[in-house]
Order: structure tokens, then C-alpha cells, then sequence
């Protein structure tokens, strides 16, 4: 990278600094030594006031490292103003915001402005990690977002400022942190830049970001944020007011105010909540409550979790001791319980049920929010039949009230078919016989996808099965299968792209023909020689019929082999015997004919390796030798071509034929 702008910086890291003496070294340190080139980055400290001696400590810095700024200003009751007073001396082409507890891992800005110069983004993440505390992770790289793709939903999962901004957005909607919001602030610009951003990059295969807690607990995040008439009438309102303002009615907005009033409004009601006296409670209540009425919507109210539900009907109805029963029960050591009535499912916390407090019972609603888990734990062959084993519950519903089924259903039509399971705890058994399909006779021929099914009374979730599944373990081979009538099947297992169980029934000779693995090619005493195998079980292999077969591609001739069969254990393995003594010359096609019943194919032989093998002499006298190759359709052929000797018998015919040289005569001079 080159300075932008005549040696402007390419990145202003700024840094808001309030009674940080233990940690503020580390932090600058670790922006001052990143690896980009060092003209590339200034760092602006802005002490705002700090009583600590943390002045003299930036002293010290900025004396050992010369592209250190120091800034100082009036204490202003958060990290907004410095942060403010940062962006107005910073010079670079990008804006980042690191506060003096946290550090940047050495490479952050590097990997940081090289994402959004390739990608032309206004904003990019880098991925976070946690000391002491949470952070919002991310597990892959992403060029290019909006903010309102629900794909990745960049707004649900982080609003914090420790982000790169590109100038240029920052000055063109004039975005400054509000300086009347202690906590909160860093949202409020975050939000407003991500609502005019072109896109949003995150860098996920490296770690820039270190979110470090306080270990004395001083942040005003931990000690519970600004007092409530203050947050919620500045920093969340102004949440607030940016997405109505900026984002039409319709999914986009609801999806946004369902993030800010789950995590930024009615989050205040937790356990530090049950610490609060009554006044405070009191304004925590009143304050939100005039944000609910007038911005959560009923479409908002029934995305957001059951008991911020709750919380909000509470704040709108006064049933301020529910709330507190609410938080009691969420903090109790065994969990809120959950019962299925019909079709839907309600966790019952304090309320439920309860006449006097006339909650709807959507409130409680939680029958879409409760998963299907399932793994796939088993997966092979006996016979047959396909045993599988897995796991398969309802999160928070009892186990014993469960009804599971397996069914399979087709990819060409409706048709469903279940699979015998039998349940034990969590844990379910069970096992696919294609030939009965547990009571519909035999599988039709097609791709089938394995399901899951969990019934609690009405209440059913159904899913696919496969893509969570033990370590390691693969789908078996595709076996060949016999059907009750006496015709049989391929069914082949396998994982699709997403990781689920799928099978493809294919019946007969086509079937046979999918298994077929050809395993050696080659000559035996003068005979061409073709092993191959299919996994097929007895039953199964006992109806088949096999033949091999060379046919000569001008002269419609044809010559059969021999074919030997044995089987091993679920296995037929076969062996194509065929003598080229006396083969016309020419090329000759190799063939194998599968009968199933009264199904009759045939079917090339391919050939794996390319290339010419050597010749073997297929008439008497060496008249005639026969090699056999890959032909361009990676088939199996053989050509007979005529030897040596009739060439040599031909050239002495020529020379017996020719007359003799004249003898010189004596006398003659010559």
C-alpha cells in the first residue's frame, strides 16, 4: 500500500482514553505496530479528562513514538466526544475506532483496508474475540454485504464502533457519536453508518479485534449503562428513530427494530434489573414503555423472543411485579418449562394462564422457536436391509411424550414411505428395507430423502437427516438388494451438498449395471481377462445371469466368454474368461450381458487406464495377434491385426516372382 493523497495516512485510528493507565500502552502499542508500513497509520489519543495520571502515561507514548497524537479535552461523560474530537483531526482515507482496554491483532489493518480497497465497501468487520467477555464472531470471509441482506443479517450481529469506515461516508452524512449518550452512542453511529453504507466486508480468517473486560469493573457498561431516563430517551430512541427514518415499512425495518428492541430496549430487564431500587425500576418501566407504544409494532412484538414478549406487554399494561417473577423464573436453576397444547407450544412463565393478568397466550408462543435436533449416529449394512441410528428430539419437550418416524420421501411424486424406528431416551433405531419399505412394497425406482419426524400431540416438526452425523462417518457402498417378488434393486446412499441422507433406487439390470466395478483387465495364459464385483447379496446375486461377449464392428460377428461367479460374503465377484484364438481380424467391442428376471441388457465394458497392451499371438503361425486398448469412449476393444509371418511369406513370393539378373559373358568387354 501507498500513502493515499500525497502521503496522507491510509488509516486514523482513534482512540478515546478515560482513566485507562493499566491498559492504554497495550492498546496504542498495538495499532502503533501493526504491519502495515508505518506512514500508512496515525493513532490519535484523546484524553477526555482522565484523573488517573493516564495524561502523563500518553506523555510518555507519544515521546517514544513520534506518530502518536495526543489530544486532550474536558471529561465528557463518555467515549463520543473524544471520539468526536478524533475524527475531526484525522487525516487518513479510512477511520478506525479502538478504545484503550481493547487491542488489534498485528495484522488487523492491514488485512482491514485491503478488504475494503478490493471490494469498494464502506465498512468492514474484522473479526472479534473475546477476553473476559463475548463477541459476535463470524466464520467466513464475506467481499460484500448490504445491510439489509437477511442472508447474513450484518445487523443483528454487531453494532459496536471497533469497525474500519471509510472517510469519505463519515464526512458525506456527517456522522459524529452523540455526546449527550454516556452509553449507547457507539450504536447510534454505527446504525447510522450502516443504514447509508454501499456494503460491508468481513474479514473472518484472522483475528483483529480484542474485546477485553475490565477486570475492576469500571466501564460504564458494566456498572449497567447510563441511568434510564438518559439511555432511553437519547441512545435508543435515536436507534430507533434512524431505522423508521431510514428504511420503508416491510421486513427490512421489522428485522432491524426486532434487534434493537430484543438487545437495546427491553434488554434492561435482566438480573441486574432485580437490583435496582423502586425509583429506578420505575423509570426503567416508564421510559420503555413510551418507546414501545410508540414504535413496536405487532409484527416486531411476535418476532422477538417470548420473554422480551413478555417484558414489553408488562411495560404497556403496568404489571410491574410480573416482570420481576419473569427475570426469578428465567434465573431459576432448572428451566422454564414448556407444554404443547394442539398444535402449538407455550413456555410457561409467571402469567400463563393466569386470568388477572390476560396475557395472550402468543406472548408465550414459542412453537416456532423450538428446534428439531437430530444426528445421524449409524449407518451400514446388514443383508438387505440399512440400519440406521441417530438421535431425535424436540428441544424442551419430554422425550417419553414423542412419536418418531422416519419417512422417505420421493424426489418425482408425493409419495411417502416410512421406515421402521423403534426410540429409547433421545435415541432412535431403525431400518430401511427397500424391498417392503415398512408396508408400501418395494421402493419405486428414483432419488428418496431421508426425513425425521417428531410429533408432541398436533404439535409436528419434520427435517432433514444427515448433515449433523458422527465424526467420520461415510455412507456405505451401494448394495444390490432383493425384492420380495424375485426381481431386485441397486439402492445407493449418499450425502447431498447439504450433508443430508439421500438414496437412489434404481431397479434390474440398470441397477446391476450402476454396481459394477471392473478391477482388472489383462491376459491369462492367451485369454483376455475381466474381473469385476458388485456388492449384492446372496438372494440377490442369485437371480442375476451374467455373460461377456466381444462383437466385431464391421462384420457383425460375435464371440462369447466364459464368465466364473463366487461370492464372498455380500459380494459377487466375477471373472470374464474369452480365448482370441481365432478372431478375424478387425476391432471387436467388448460387451457384458446382465439378465434380472426376464430384463435383459448389455452394456460396454469400460476400461480405467489408457493406452495398448501388449499383443498374444490368436492364430496359428503368428498369422494373426490380437491387443486390446481404450477406446476414445473409455471402452473396452480388442483389434486382431495380421503378423509377421504373412508379411515375410508375401515379400519371398515377390522375389521368386522377379527375373533373374543377366550373367556377364567372357569376351564380350563387359
Amino acid at each position: 500500500m501507498t500513502p493515499p493523497d500525497g502521503g496522507l495516512p491510509k488509516v486514523s485510528v482513534i482512540v478515546p482514553v478515560y482513566n485507562c493507565i493499566s491498559t492504554v500502552a497495550e492498546s496504542l502499542e498495538s495499532a502503533l505496530e501493526q504491519t502495515m508500513a508505518p506512514e500508512l497509520v496515525e493513532v490519535i489519543a484523546v484524553d477526555d479528562g482522565s484523573t488517573d495520571g493516564g495524561d502523563k502515561e500518553l506523555d510518555r507514548l507519544a515521546e517514544l513514538h513520534p506518530r502518536l497524537t495526543v489530544l486532550r479535552r474536558a471529561n465528557s461523560g463518555g467515549p463520543g466526544g473524544p471520539r468526536n474530537t478524533g475524527i475531526e483531526r484525522a487525516r487518513g482515507e479510512y477511520l478506525f475506532f479502538l478504545d484503550a482496554d481493547d487491542r488489534l491483532g498485528p495484522e488487523a489493518l492491514e488485512r482491514m483496508c485491503a478488504a475494503a480497497d478490493a471490494n469498494g465497501t464502506d465498512i468492514v468487520i474484522g473479526n472479534y474475540v473475546g477476553v473476559g467477555r463475548g463477541a459476535a464472531r463470524f466464520t467466513e470471509n464475506i467481499a460484500h454485504v448490504t445491510v439489509d441482506d437477511p442472508g447474513y443479517d450484518i445487523f443483528r450481529r454487531s453494532l459496536t464502533a471497533q469497525k474500519l469506515f471509510r472517510r469519505t461516508l463519515v464526512d458525506e452524512h456527517r456522522l459524529r457519536f452523540p455526546e449527550d449518550a454516556p452509553s449507547g452512542q457507539d450504536k447510534v453511529f454505527t446504525v447510522h453508518a450502516l443504514l447509508h453504507s454501499s456494503g460491508v466486508s468481513v474479514v473472518a480468517d484472522y483475528d483483529c479485534y480484542y474485546l477485553v473486560e475490565r477486570e475492576d469493573g469500571s466501564s460504564i457498561m458494566q456498572q449497567g449503562g447510563a441511568p434510564p431516563e438518559i439511555y432511553f430517551s437519547t441512545a435508543a430512541r435515536r436507534l430507533l428513530e434512524q431505522v423508521v427514518s431510514h428504511r420503508d415499512p416491510g421486513p427490512v425495518r421489522d428485522r432491524m427494530l426486532t434487534r434493537l428492541f430484543h438487545r437495546d430496549v427491553l434488554h434492561r430487564f435482566n438480573d441486574r434489573y432485580l437490583l435496582l431500587d423502586e425509583d429506578v425500576r420505575r423509570r426503567t418501566i416508564e421510559n420503555a414503555r413510551v418507546l414501545c407504544e410508540e414504535f413496536l409494532t405487532d409484527a416486531v412484538l411476535m418476532r422477538i423472543p417470548p420473554k422480551f414478549r413478555l417484558f414489553a406487554h408488562c411495560v404497556r399494561n403496568g404489571l410491574h411485579d410480573l416482570i420481576v417473577e419473569i427475570i426469578e423464573a428465567d434465573l431459576a436453576d432448572e428451566p422454564v418449562p414448556v407444554v404443547v397444547t394442539g398444535d402449538r407450544a407455550h413456555v410457561r412463565y409467571p402469567g400463563y394462564g393466569d386470568e388477572s393478568a390476560a396475557i395472550p397466550d402468543a406472548c408465550f408462543d414459542v412453537t416456532d422457536r423450538l428446534s428439531l435436533r437430530r444426528t445421524l449416529t449409524a449407518l451400514e449394512w446388514d443383508g438387505d436391509v440399512l440400519r440406521l441410528g441417530g438421535t431425535a428430539a424436540i428441544d424442551r419437550l419430554p422425550l417419553d411424550e414423542r412419536a418418531v418416524t422416519l419417512p422417505l420421501r420421493s424426489r418425482k411424486s408425493a409419495g411417502e414411505h416410512p421406515v421402521t424406528v423403534r426410540t429409547g431416551g433421545d435415541a432412535f433405531t431403525a431400518e430401511l428395507d427397500a424391498a417392503s419399505a415398512a408396508s408400501g412394497g418395494p421402493l419405486p425406482a428414483g432419488t428418496w430423502d431421508l426425513h425425521v419426524r417428531v410429533a408432541h400431540d398436533e404439535l409436528v416438526k419434520d427435517a432433514r437427516v444427515g448433515a449433523d452425523r458422527a465424526p467420520g462417518l461415510e455412507p456405505p457402498e451401494g448394495r444390490f438388494v432383493a425384492y420380495g417378488d424375485g426381481s431386485a434393486a441397486a439402492v445407493v446412499p449418499y450425502y447431498t451438498d447439504y450433508g443430508n441422507l439421500s438414496f437412489v433406487i434404481t431397479p434390474g439390470t440398470a441397477g446391476f449395471g450402476r454396481l459394477v466395478r471392473f478391477e482388472q483387465i489383462g491376459w491369462d495364459g492367451g485369454r483376455l481377462t475381466v474381473r469385476g464385483r458388485v456388492a449384492a447379496t446372496p438372494a440377490a446375486a442369485s437371480g442375476v445371469r451374467i455373460g461377456f461377449a466381444l462383437d466385431h464392428r464391421t462384420k457383425g460377428t460375435a464371440r462369447t466368454g466364459e464368465v466364473r461367479r463366487d461370492q464372498d460374503g455380500d459380494v459377487l465377484v466375477f471373472t470374464a474368461l474369452l480365448d482370441p484364438q481365432g478372431l478375424a481380424a478387425g476391432r471387436w467391442d467388448a460387451w457384458l450381458e446382465v439378465t434380472v428376471g426376464a430384463e435383459r441388457t448389455r452394456t460396454r465394458v469400460p476400461m480405467a487406464a489408457s493406452g495398448r497392451s501388449p499383443a498374444v499371438p490368436c492364430a496359428p503361425l503368428g498369422l494373426r495377434s490380437a491387443a486390446f486398448y481404450r477406446t476414445e469412449g473409455g471402452n473396452l476393444s480388442v483389434e486382431v491385426v495380421p503378423g509377421k509371418v504373412p508379411a515375410l511369406a508375401r515379400s519371398a513370393k515377390r522375389r521368386l516372382r522377379a527375373p533373374l539378373p543377366k550373367k556377364d559373358t567372357p569376351g564380350t568387354g563387359t
